[in-house]
């Protein structure tokens, strides 16, 4: 009987402490846009990571000597800073775009906007991590770690597909730029590079760091379907405006590429190896099931935008059926191709791989006068997939899982060499971001919304 009193007692006493333990565990959930099971999944929307013996390797290990050689530069300090991973670290590097100190104290709508989407992202490359536990560069050529903040033996025990810090960098970037769109370019800018300095200091390869961005920005996608979130957003955005001493604009324009991406990969860059490779590897699915999926993805006509997303979306979509959908799709397409081909005229003009190679078109037109760098399929695709995911985010794994394709499909038709694709999502994940300052897109975007629920 004594023993049982003392249980007892032991108990009560733990009670306040379990409580406390509980609030602490339910508010940390709490503070996410979107929990980890309810965001798109990158284990199943993206591709296996490429092995060692895989041709788009090539591009991996091209892109980690480069890394190697930027060591012991100023940007490699940089990167090696960059590191570090904490909302302490995105205030900081931020803080410099943005012109003005972001802080829990001078900044709280900001800082809280900022600070929830980045642990929303945290949770966005955990699944494809956990499934696929690709080794880093850093052990895979047993070297030393060089980011400051990076321990060999976490490297070691986590993976490197998708890369985290990119993740989290991306998707922070995005949402900072929608919130201060007069910026939009330096944040996005920085997004990017947080992404490279991980390639640099060795803990991830070129391929970890792409799926990073889309991790992102597909995180993105999804917490904009979250009331809270665009509660935040807007508090943030006044905030901003207060801070900065800007009067709101409206709509700001769209991302300039020149200014966010780095240049076209040319026939003088080790990179051209890797594109030569992927293409020739992707070539060969010509005669596939692959190969004639690819060929009608070549087709990027809205009624084929439509006929294409009705599956992932489990609706059939139509101009005359799903009026609001339709509209707000052609709209997407027509700024993105817009975007894409003004980047690929104001750039170094870049040849096709068919052209470059002396080939005929196998799918699509003939366009051999156009650039190919960034592809304007793989932009239309990945940032339609953006925007549905926001109005079906249930469905959001089969949407993003064409719009990748449609990328991929540039390759096996020979339009566009795999650089060229990557570059596209990125400009997509900035189109979609900036779009969101457009009352023309949020009208059009709200009406799909109420379209789309109502059967």
């Amino acid at each position: 009987m004594k023993t049982i009193r003392l249980l007892w007692a032991s108990a009560l006493l733990l009670l306040p402490l379990q409580s406390v333990l509980g609030q602490y565990r339910s508010s940390s959930t709490a503070n996410l846009y979107v929990e980890r099971e309810d965001q798109p999944d990158g284990g199943i929307f993206l591709p296996a990571p490429p092995d060692t013996s895989s041709v788009a390797y090539i591009d991996d290990f091209i892109q980690w000597q480069w890394g190697k050689a930027m060591r012991l530069s100023e940007r490699g300090e940089r990167a090696s800073q960059e590191s570090a991973s904490s909302t302490t670290e995105m205030a900081r590097i931020y803080s410099e775009a943005l012109g003005f100190k972001i802080s829990r104290t001078e900044t709280p709508a900001i800082y809280n906007l900022m600070s929830r989407s980045y642990h929303t992202a945290e949770q966005a490359s955990k699944n494809p991590k956990a499934k696929y536990m690709r080794i880093r560069p850093v052990i895979q050529y047993n070297e030393i770690p060089t980011g400051r903040s990076d321990r060999l033996e976490s490297l070691r025990t986590s993976g490197s597909y998708p890369s985290g810090h990119t993740t989290r960098g991306m998707a922070t970037a995005l949402v900072l730029a929608e919130m201060a769109p007069e910026y939009k370019d330096t944040i996005l800018r920085r997004g990017f590079e947080y992404g490279e300095s991980r390639i640099i200091v060795s803990a991830h390869y070129q391929s970890d760091v792409n799926a990073g961005y889309m991790c992102g920005a597909a995180c993105v996608a999804a917490m904009h379907s979250v009331p809270d979130f665009m509660t935040d957003m807007e508090a943030a955005r006044a905030e901003y405006y207060e801070k900065s001493g800007r009067k709101p604009e409206g709509m700001a324009g769209y991302p300039d590429g020149r200014r966010v991406l780095n240049q076209a990969v040319d026939t003088a860059s080790n990179r051209y190896y890797g594109d030569v490779a992927q293409y020739f590897a992707a070539k060969a699915e010509r005669t596939t099931e692959r190969g004639a999926q690819a060929k009608a993805d070549a087709d990027y006509s809205l009624e084929a935008l439509l006929a294409a997303f009705s599956a992932p979306m489990g609706k059939n979509l139509d101009s005359k059926k799903t009026p609001a959908m339709a509209n707000l799709i052609r709209e997407a397409r027509e700024v993105l191709l817009s975007n894409a081909g003004e980047l690929g005229s104001s750039v170094q003009f870049r040849k096709r791989p068919y052209a470059q190679l002396g080939e005929a078109p196998f799918a699509g037109a003939d366009d051999r006068n156009k650039s190919s760098f960034p592809s304007a399929e793989s932009e239309i695709g990945w940032g339609i997939a953006l925007i549905l995911t926001e109005i079906a985010p249930a469905k959001a794994n089969d949407i993003l899982t064409l719009g990748y394709r449609m990328g991929e499909s540039g390759i096996i038709t020979g339009q566009h060499w795999a650089t060229d694709i990557s570059a596209a999502r990125i400009m997509a994940a900035g189109m979609v971001s900036a779009l969101h300052a457009s009352p023309q897109f949020k009208s059009l975007l709200e009406k799909a919304k109420k379209e789309y629920a109502g059967g």
